[in-house]
């Protein structure tokens, strides 16, 4: 490790700053990185649950199987709560799939919408004075 420079007091709040602004930006991008995490895994659980709801029309079953429904009103509880009571008094496989692919379109157009539009700002080196 090497010893600490003495250039003068401005220059170690210049360090203290920038050491807490790559702090703040670190924490920052792990929290953007769970909640980029938590929306894939809820559409890849609304594409698995579609997939149980289209298996359900090609076996022309009349209610969608009990584990799938229970998946569709848990994600639309955590995602789109004014689907619920549609969901709990329908089990019709296109009403399902039609309050999934509602809750989908949700979950993608937040995913992109989480996106920075243009460029970064630009942080200059020396400070005017």
């Amino acid at each position: 490790m090497m010893a600490a420079m003495s250039v003068g007091p401005a220059s170690n709040s210049q360090f203290e700053r920038t050491a807490l602004e790559i702090a703040a930006a670190a924490a920052q991008s792990a929290f953007r990185a769970g909640h980029r995490q938590r929306l894939r895994e809820r559409i890849r659980a609304t594409d698995r649950l579609l997939d149980e709801v289209e298996r359900t029309r090609l076996l022309e079953l009349t209610l969608v199987p009990t584990a799938t429904w229970a998946g569709a009103v848990h994600l639309a509880g955590e995602v789109a709560p004014a689907l619920l009571p549609r969901l709990r008094r329908e089990r019709h496989p296109d009403s399902v799939g039609s309050c999934l692919f509602a809750i989908q379109e949700l979950l993608l157009r937040e995913s992109q919408g989480g996106r920075p539009s243009g460029l970064a700002p630009v942080i200059p080196l020396f400070p005017a004075t």
